[in-house]
């Protein structure tokens, strides 16, 4: 399939400063590809040079295997339309007067407005949540509704491509959503490239990715591709884990905080289920401390969790009860373990082995909140045993981080 926009070898800047270099990609009709870097990467510089608001110092741009050059301005705003970073207007024109200068490539600048121009400005300000403001200066609107105005102006246009420049900067997470899902589902019928800050969002709404750095690319192709805990730390020099969203199946980046620079000596073994322990593990992790965890089944939301936190795991397969090996493996972490924990885990037949190894330890046992028990009350009688014994219970997370860490 023929691209429908091509940049062959692009150096681009400003005077004596270049800041995009030797740069090729393309970019497949119908798809939504979102740019993604640091300030200053160039990412903002490569839109103002695929718009023409930039002409590149050497490399050529194509749009429908046309030089960018080869068309007028009219035609050109026919094809490409571009949302900037900025949003200040400053002559105090009507909202809907606003979303009707995106027809002025059909109308002209002489000849009046028709009947379609207006129907499909109405239209753009409809599907963009501005309808209401149609009555409103420019110079009045928030900076949100500013920028959901001027997306309105760039669609009436009907551009084949669609160019934006960090669209959701000034908006809400209501409207960032709104927009994003708007964008989305105008593909394949346009194509859309933006710059986004959002990893996240970027990483939700955009069918590929592309990850500059200093001018260059370092990494193309789907979000799952793209947004690695190794590329992402290369690209921004910061820790976060990478790991697949369980409920949209897409890359999801949390960040990786460690806490104290120094590795607490203490070793927590910590028993879950169900994603009781998602929080604690995270916590626990990002005080440095020494973490195990187990028995949990491999499909679990925790063993998840210590799989993307690089913790050692005794896992047993889904729906089996807790097998004899499982339960030597733990016995023999717990030995060198210094304080266990117990969250509020549902605690079923299959999985009542993990208070029952609890037994015999001398070490210290801690219960979050309280278990659910599924088991006829056999797994109540256990924890207050374990109580009887010196057990501890704690109400959150933090009362237990004050009783275990110095």
């Amino acid at each position: 399939m023929t691209p429908i926009l091509r940049v062959k070898e692009i150096v681009a800047g400003y005077e004596d400063f270049t800041v995009i270099h030797n740069l090729s990609m393309t970019v497949e009709a119908g798809s939504f590809v979102g740019i993604l870097g640091k300030n200053g990467c160039g990412k903002s510089t490569l839109l103002k040079t695929l718009s023409r608001i930039l002409s590149p110092n050497q490399g050529t741009v194509y749009l429908n295997e046309h030089k960018l050059e080869e068309y007028d301005s009219r035609t050109f705003a026919k094809n490409l339309g571009c949302v900037r970073q900025e949003t200040d207007v400053v002559f105090p024109f009507t909202v809907r007067e606003i979303v009707l200068m995106g027809r002025h490539p059909y109308a002209g600048r002489l000849n009046p407005l028709s009947a379609e121009d207006l129907k499909i400005a109405d239209e753009m300000m409809q599907i963009t949540n501005t309808t209401h403001l149609a009555g409103r200066l420019i110079t009045e609107v928030s900076g949100g509704e500013r920028q959901r105005v001027l997306i309105a102006r760039t669609l009436a246009q009907q551009p084949k491509i669609l160019l934006l420049d960090e669209p959701t900067s000034h908006l809400d997470i209501q409207h960032q959503i709104e927009i994003l899902s708007l964008i989305q589902n105008l593909t394949p019928k346009i194509t859309v490239v933006g710059v986004f800050h959002d990893l996240n969002l970027a990483a939700q709404f955009c069918d590929r990715l592309i990850l500059m750095g200093k001018g260059t690319i370092l990494a193309d192709g789907t979000p799952a591709e793209v947004l690695t805990t190794e590329m992402i730390g290369a690209c921004f020099q910061v820790d976060m884990i990478a790991c697949i969203h369980p409920n949209t199946g897409k890359p999801h980046l949390i960040p990786a905080y460690t806490g104290k620079e120094e590795q607490v000596s203490l070793r927590v073994h910590v028993i879950s289920g169900g994603g009781t322990g998602t929080d604690l593990l995270h916590t626990l992790y990002s005080r440095g401390c020494q973490i195990t965890a187990g028995v949990l089944a491999a499909n679990d939301t925790d063993a998840l969790t210590t799989r993307v936190l690089g913790i050692e795991t005794v896992r047993e397969t889904p729906f089996e009860k807790i097998s004899d090996n499982s339960i030597d493996q733990v016995s023999q972490i717990i030995k060198d373990t210094d304080v266990i924990v117990v969250t509020g885990m549902p605690i079923g037949y299959g999985n009542l082995a993990n208070l029952e190894i609890l037994k015999e330890t001398t070490k210290p046992v801690y219960f979050i909140g309280e278990i659910q028990d599924y088991t006829k009350g056999a797994a109540e009688e256990i924890k207050k045993d374990l109580i009887r014994k010196g057990a501890f219970t704690v109400s959150n997370i933090p009362e237990l981080l004050s009783r275990i860490l110095p």
